[in-house]
């Protein structure tokens, strides 16, 4: 756990500063962590215990950090959640506010957002938290950014229903089709989020990310098969490294996400499978012993995420599990892709399943209602 006495935002962007040095970013790591800065305004001096608990980080950290490992070249993200101390996650009035300050100090592109944020960001919002905004930089090239929507905001049994309204408002409805095909056991299959990458360009990505209730390494391979690349062994061989041979993921599921803006040109748009490992480890040591066999083979990423864990994590990884959140997995000509989320780990170890901003809420569970016609 972080020190109290600092500011979440001085200490995260303390920790995105180190990192941005340790991957070599230069000068478009200084932009970066200015921009971190620039979104994060308004928290102004809030301690951890001042903000609601967060989804971003499954310990309510508002804060994650994400490492391309796979690249020729590093890539950084971040993602925060726009909060208010003494107002909950749920209220959408940070998340509006955050807007404007993206398109107008940096160019964001604002034809997709407007169109569905009266949709995705209501006053009345059932679930717990509405939104989440992101940011990346590659040497080289300008920060990138993007957002996710929660689709329970209407409730757990309207997620199918936002996102096909969503689609369509963004004259997207064609792109019905692939999320039905991606819903291979109704009910359980269960869209979650809704990202969008904040350009006008063609290049801007619509993505759908699906938490699979209950599912074991043979049912995620049977989604993930007809996609680009995937290959079923290779996934049920991740899905036993990462989790230590468990078959089942009955703790905590695992989410695949697919990438929607080429799918007119694709007969199936590309997709990505990301391990939670928060819940299937006894502590982080664990983890990074798992992540390392994974690496083996690829030695440039293995030392990108060392150096990158040494400098974000600030405790010993045996005592205890939250500092690593994710591990993302996309097939690829050469090598695969792959990013691993970390936490700033700003209140405590240990976070329970579906993090601790989400503890009680019903879109934790699946469910078998909802538009899949």
């Amino acid at each position: 756990m972080t020190e109290e006495s600092a500011t979440v935002r001085d200490a995260c962007a303390t920790l995105l500063e180190k990192t941005a040095r340790t991957l070599g970013l230069g000068g478009g790591g200084t932009e970066f962590v200015a921009t971190f800065r620039a979104m994060t305004g308004h928290w102004g001096a809030a301690r951890p215990s001042d903000l609601p608990l967060s989804d971003v980080s499954p310990d309510g950290s508002p804060v994650e950090y994400a490492v391309d490992l796979g690249g020729d070249t590093p890539a950084l993200q971040f993602a925060m959640e726009p909060l208010t101390a003494g107002v909950p996650a749920r209220d959408p009035g940070a998340a509006r506010a955050l807007m404007p300050l993206l398109a107008g100090r940096h160019g964001a592109g604002t034809a997709r957002w407007s169109a569905v944020a009266d949709l995705l960001l209501p006053d009345d919002a059932d679930g717990p938290h509405v939104s989440m905004y992101g940011a990346e930089v590659r040497p080289g090239a300008p920060v990138r950014f993007k957002v996710w929507f929660y689709l329970d905001v209407t409730g757990p049994d309207g997620v199918f229903d936002l996102l096909y309204t969503a689609l369509d408002r963004m004259g997207a409805r064609h792109l019905w089709s692939a999320v039905q095909a991606h819903v291979q056991r109704p009910g359980y299959d269960v869209p979650f989020l809704l990202s969008l990458d904040l350009a006008d360009g063609p290049e801007a990505r619509v993505k759908v990310y699906f938490r699979h209730f209950g599912a074991d390494a043979e049912e995620v391979a049977a989604v993930l098969k007809s996609y680009p690349g995937f290959e079923p062994g290779e996934v049920r061989a991740l899905c036993a490294t990462m989790t230590d041979g468990r078959r089942h993921f009955t703790v905590q599921p695992p989410v695949t996400c697919l990438s929607l803006f080429d799918a007119q040109t694709l007969e199936r748009p590309p997709a990505t499978l990301y391990i939670p490992l928060w819940t299937y480890a006894e502590h982080d040591g664990q983890v990074r012993g798992r992540i390392r066999r994974v690496l083996a083979a690829h030695p440039r990423a293995l030392s990108r995420y060392d150096a990158v864990l040494a400098g974000i994590a600030h405790r010993d990884l045996d005592e205890g599990t939250g500092v690593h959140n994710y591990l993302s997995w996309q097939p690829g000509r050469s090598r695969p892709r792959v990013k691993v989320y970390l936490s700033p780990e700003m209140h405590d170890v240990n976070p329970p399943p579906l993090g601790a901003g989400q503890q009680d809420h019903p879109g934790g569970r699946p469910t078998a209602r909802g538009r899949t016609e």
